[in-house]
């Protein structure tokens, strides 16, 4: 069980702002992950990360995605990160 709640944007007893936060980010991914579902908890956070993780992983970069995504996959091993 997580310890912070992971919310649905389905669910009627959010708030307005967290509900279209969540179909923000769906829209854009093509689903809602859990990272964004516990973090939409306190939605100016969440837009603020989801603003750099735009920024970082789909701004103007000379990288081709696939070398974009190779970094981010070497990180995550050498980090022991497999989220």
């Amino acid at each position: 069980m997580a310890r912070i709640p992971l919310l649905q944007e389905d669910d009627p007893a959010i708030p307005e702002e967290t509900r279209a936060y969540l179909h923000e980010i769906g829209q854009a991914r093509g689903r809602v992950v859990n990272i964004y579902r516990a973090m939409a908890n306190r939605t100016e956070a969440a837009r603020a990360f989801s603003g750099l993780a735009s920024t970082v992983y789909r701004g103007k970069t000379s990288l081709e995605p696939k070398h974009a995504e190779l970094a981010y996959l070497t990180a995550t091993v050498t980090n022991n990160c497999f989220y």
